[in-house]
């Protein structure tokens, strides 16, 4: 009978000799406080050379043993999953998987193809084997229909939030009705130290954290590898790159810690509690910021689609705004454009059907250029709906939205939830990369080279959609800072007026 993870692991340990190549040596202390750690959801960052995949596909190897000693009803037939951006991606651990399991489990069978691929393990005495398939992640279909006993998700960054949300819902069955399995293991390496990963490595930090989301992240830097690195830290090529290096890249690359750039405008914002699945809600209005993108290297034309819910508290009702959609065109990526191609989308959208749509554009939708109608009466013309406008100035429009990423004491929820489908919002909060082009691209304060602010005023970039929703919430709300505008309210749209495609 098939052992513990545990006597498993140390039984190949114990049988391995140092160097030779043959059987499973932890490469540092690091690696093997992951191994041993019984959290449902883990997440590993790997510095350069840090034997991330290496010692992630071992874990998934330990738990698949697991599985079938425990429970060999339930692994024949069972299923388990490697995920990644891209199939090749899934490679490495699919091919250390493959070794180890064959070594371990004699019949167990590899497929040559990894797009898709699968590593059929045999269950002693049963007929269906327990069943390893790899999965693309840019195809959403491709996550369905299964209950996996485990999950590796593999270069974790790369993939969209949604993602991991989709993946943790996946592993809901096995949790409920397998107590300690169902994990989630993801495994990536920091970027930029923007984002959904290394947002939650470090929110999984906080013990606190640790037992509410019962996750935990772990780090495996370079110079714990000591088959790559002999002597650690003083190893001549690593006391090179660190003397080379600026210190957030070295901590990103090489001891595997999240280092965010400096200068955000809105430091606060953090995708593990600002972004969620929040969903349209056809009892209430919908409101619409927009910003024609006409300043700014990012030149985006964005809507951001948001409703407004009311929360009960012991305190009294709250308000709170669910940011529910986006449209978003960049005008270099998108040349020829029209404000018809905008309002045409629009039209289009599931919640313009709603019975009351109210919007709020930037005071230079009124202008026309060309002489070309302006946005405003565009959006007449073509939706029958009146944008409301009026100035905005910077700084307290800025403080407006700060206020609608704090987190209110009565409910101890944030003002403002994002849905992740709000991709350019969220790149511009940091917490995502560009949706257009895939860098980071964060709105930002003036700094000088040591990352010191310089002005007071952010760089006119990358922030449309954050100025879309400010437009919104300053006519809705007015300044924070107590100098309120009046609340202009704009013409109602009636679904009998347009006809919505749904």
């Amino acid at each position: 009978m098939l052992k513990s993870k545990a006597e498993i692991l140390w039984k190949y340990v114990e049988d391995s000799e140092p160097g030779s190549g043959n059987g499973y040596e932890l490469p540092g202390p690091s690696h093997e406080q992951f191994m041993f750690d019984n959290a449902q959801t883990l997440l590993a960052s790997g510095g350069e050379r840090g034997s991330k995949s290496h010692t992630s596909a071992m874990k998934c190897v330990l738990v698949t043993l697991d599985f079938i000693a425990r429970h060999p009803e339930a692994a024949s037939g069972g299923i388990a999953w490697l995920v990644a951006e891209s199939y090749e991606l899934t490679r490495p651990e699919f091919e250390y998987i493959a070794e180890w399991l064959m070594t371990l489990i004699p019949g167990t069978k590899p497929t040559n193809m990894i797009d898709p691929g699968s590593i059929e393990v045999p269950v002693p005495g049963r007929k269906l084997p327990f069943v390893i398939k790899t999965k693309s992640a840019s195809d959403p279909k491709n996550l369905r229909a299964e209950a996996p006993v485990w999950t590796m998700l593999c270069e974790a960054a790369l993939v969209r939030q949604d993602v991991f949300f989709r993946l943790l819902g996946r592993s809901a069955q096995i949790r409920a009705q397998f107590p300690g399995f169902g994990q989630l293991i993801m495994s990536g390496t920091f970027e930029n130290s923007l984002g959904w990963y290394p947002t939650l490595w470090t929110k999984w930090q906080s013990e606190a954290a640790q037992k509410e989301d019962h996750a935990r992240s772990h780090s495996f830097p370079s110079h714990e590898n000591r088959f790559i690195y002999p002597g650690g830290l003083d190893n001549p090529e690593l006391l090179r790159a660190k003397a080379m290096l600026p210190e957030d890249i070295w901590k990103e690359r090489h001891l595997a810690v999240p280092a965010p750039p400096g200068g955000r405008v809105f430091g606060s914002f953090d995708v593990t509690k600002h972004v969620t699945n929040v969903k349209y809600d056809s009892d209430l209005p919908i409101y619409l910021g927009v910003d024609p993108g006409y300043s700014g290297r990012s030149s985006t034309y964005a809507v951001e689609v948001a409703q407004k819910h009311v929360l009960e508290t012991e305190h009294g009702n709250q308000d709170q705004w669910h940011i529910i959609d986006e449209i978003a065109i960049n005008k270099i990526s998108t040349p020829g454009f029209t404000v018809r191609d905008i309002t045409e989308m629009v039209k289009n959208k599931y919640w313009f059907a709603n019975e009351e749509v109210i919007g709020v554009i930037d005071v230079g939708g009124t202008q026309h250029n060309n002489a070309q109608e302006s946005n405003v009466e565009v959006w007449q013309k073509q939706l029958g709906m009146y944008l409301s406008y009026q100035k905005v100035d910077i700084l307290p429009g800025i403080d407006r939205m700060k206020t609608m990423l704090t987190i209110n004491p009565a409910s101890h929820e944030p003002n403002m939830l994002i849905s992740p489908k709000c991709r350019l919002l969220i790149s511009e909060f940091g917490g995502a990369p560009n949706p257009f082009d895939g860098q980071t691209h964060v709105y930002s304060y003036k700094t000088d080279t040591t990352g010191n602010l310089v002005s007071a005023k952010p760089h006119d970039d990358y922030c449309d959609g954050i100025k879309a929703l400010t437009y919104l919430f300053v006519n809705k709300l007015g300044y924070a800072t107590g100098r309120g505008l009046r609340q202009n309210i704009g013409v109602r749209r009636r679904r009998r007026r347009i006809t919505a495609n749904i």
